[in-house]
């Protein structure tokens, strides 16, 4: 007896047939690959806000309560401007930019200071970005550009004002420390921004500079953003702000929603008493 040992290759149709198999797992596994990426970036991101919400509080402790400046500026004895010192950076007179005081309180400060799922240009100037900010709408001290007063390097000028009429709150004064952000993953319209601001201002002014200091909601549509007292949350609803009328392309021109947002449409999650 004899077997019929030729073999048949594939027919045009079962080529086709498998080509089109192929394809949908394809176009079915990279959603499934860039979800992980995505979550894998996101878990990281929490565990960088709860070290930097630790960080600052361990700053507080040892500062009389004062958590650490989110701007300061100095004048040198000639009254010029010298070193400007930011939460995360510090620039020097010569234009050197060296890690900012919060990296002194954690351990391998250039991964836990970067957003893994941002990428951009720079937050401010021509310092590095992080992709992450700070509350410097009632937390964070922030100074202005200081003028015609001689102080030494090493004197930091602070104004006491800032958008939301309250300025640099101590520890002891922040009550709600586990529904106020301090840090989050900043974003507007130009990308990063290192300053968060609250949708609540004293001066109409100052309102571009509140929506372009929102939340960046690039986490598969939602944003990440560290409590005072050391927890992380996830925000899944950007919010517009309640006075986003003021500046007629406020959302779009600055803001970018809803890309981008607030994380209440009142200064309820930024206002700590």
């Amino acid at each position: 007896m004899t077997h019929d040992r030729t073999h048949r290759g594939f027919t045009l149709v079962e080529l086709m047939v498998i080509i089109v198999i192929l394809a949908t797992l394809v176009g079915l596994l990279v959603p499934a690959v860039d979800r992980i990426g995505v979550q894998s970036q996101g878990v990281k991101c929490l565990s960088n806000l709860r070290v930097m919400a630790k960080a600052a509080m361990l700053h507080a402790i040892e500062h009389k309560g004062d958590f650490p400046p989110a701007l300061l500026y100095g004048l040198d004895s000639n009254a010029n401007s010298g070193d400007v010192r930011a939460w995360d950076y510090w620039r020097k007179p010569d234009g050197t930019v060296v890690p900012g005081l919060l990296w002194s309180y954690t351990d391998h400060p250039g991964e836990v200071l970067q957003c893994p799922g941002f990428t951009g240009a720079s937050n401010w100037e021509d310092d590095p970005f992080t992709g992450y900010n700070y509350n410097t709408a009632f937390i964070a001290a922030e100074g202005r550009q200081p003028w015609g007063q001689p102080g030494g390097s090493q004197d930091f000028l602070v104004e006491k004002d800032n958008l939301d009429g309250d300025y640099a709150l101590s520890l002891s004064q922040c009550r709600r420390t586990g529904t106020t952000a301090i840090f989050g993953v900043g974003g507007w319209s130009g990308g990063a921004n290192k300053f968060m601001r609250s949708p609540v201002n004293a001066s109409p002014q100052d309102m571009g500079l509140a929506y372009a200091g929102t939340q960046g909601f690039h986490y598969g549509g939602k944003t990440h953003f560290a409590c005072i007292d050391g927890h992380v949350e996830i925000a899944s609803a950007p919010c517009q702000g309640e006075h986003f009328d003021a500046l007629p392309d406020s959302l779009t021109g600055l803001m970018d929603w809803p890309r981008n947002g607030f994380l209440s449409e009142d200064a309820s999650r930024y206002d700590p008493r």
